[in-house]
Parts: structure tokens; C-alpha cells; sequence
């Protein structure tokens, strides 16, 4: 389960989340829209399948172009500039390409095309579900919540053309 923080007098900017991830390494740091810091170590076994999900989505931006993220990479999804982290996630080259050249800067603010979230041993598999029903909720194409200790997979959304991923890889990473 992840840990919050809680500062209602506090406003917690761009760059102070920035600078906290930075002192912390090992932690992933995100903002809700109230000010809420979420703090999520990643264990090691969830790393290598977060690793891997973002792997078969590089592969993909090779294919198709945009481009793939891993789980340090941020994006502000909503209002309060919330602050989401998927464990990997896809932005095609059209959405990049309509940013302004000053939101390309910090935290873009888009959802992600596709974004990839495997249950770790901290969290109930019905949170990792609900981190991809706020991404699909703010703007996410496609979702994918992946339970690596039940085997289950939740898809929501339409799949990208040619995009194929191997759930069975990404849970045996």
C-alpha cells in the first residue's frame, strides 16, 4: 500500500515533487489533486516487470513512433495538476507533436495514449484498477491493469493499432 502525505497548508510545486524524487531515489512520488503526496517504493521483482512493460511499449514507438516512458516518468492528468506516474505508459507522436513548446517543459500536461500499471505487493489488484480508470477517465486511450500473482489482466479502452503485448512476459519478468 502506498504511503500519503499530507500537507493541506503546504502547496507542493512542480519542482519541489521534482526535488523530493531526487533526494529519494528507489521512491515514486506523486501528487493528487489536493496536494496529497503519494509515496510508492517499487520492489525489486515489480521493477523488472514495470521494466519490461515499458520495454515492449520502446519497441512499439520504434515501430509506430511517439514515445514510450518508464515508471519515474510524470504527467499532470488533470485538474490541480495532478501528478500520475504509470509503471509504463505510450504518447503517440500527434499528441507530442500538438504541445506547446512551453508544456514540454516539467510534468506534460496530457494523460498518456497507453498506460500500464501491474499490482505490486503493496496494493490491492482493485487500486491498481482504479489507477487506470482515472487514466482512462482523463484522457487515456488505453489502459492496462496487470496482476502478475492471479495472472489477471483488466483492459480498458481501444488498444492502438499494432500495438501486441505479452502479458505473460511482463508477469514473469
Amino acid at each position: 500500500m502506498a504511503v500519503a502525505l499530507r500537507t493541506p497548508l503546504v502547496l507542493v510545486t512542480d519542482e519541489d515533487l521534482m526535488r523530493v524524487s531526487s533526494d529519494n531515489p528507489g521512491y515514486r512520488f506523486e501528487r493528487e489533486q489536493d496536494g496529497t503526496v503519494i509515496v510508492s517504493p517499487t520492489h525489486t521483482k515489480g521493477g523488472a516487470k514495470s521494466l519490461e512493460a515499458a520495454a515492449q511499449l520502446r519497441d512499439y514507438k520504434k515501430r509506430f513512433g511517439g514515445n514510450a516512458y518508464d515508471s519515474n516518468t510524470g504527467f499532470a492528468i488533470g485538474p490541480g495538476r495532478t501528478i500520475r506516474s504509470p509503471d509504463a505508459s505510450w504518447v503517440s507522436q500527434a499528441r507530442i507533436d500538438a504541445l506547446a513548446p512551453e508544456e514540454t517543459e516539467g510534468f506534460w500536461p496530457i494523460s498518456p495514449d497507453v498506460a500500464i500499471e501491474v499490482r505490486s505487493s503493496t496494493d490491492s489488484f482493485e487500486e491498481t484498477v482504479a489507477k487506470i480508470e482515472c487514466f482512462v477517465a482523463r484522457g487515456t486511450r488505453y489502459a492496462v491493469a496487470i496482476d502478475p500473482a492471479t495472472r489477471q489482466v483488466v483492459e480498458i479502452g481501444n488498444r492502438p493499432d499494432g500495438l501486441e503485448l505479452d502479458f505473460d512476459a511482463i508477469m514473469d519478468a
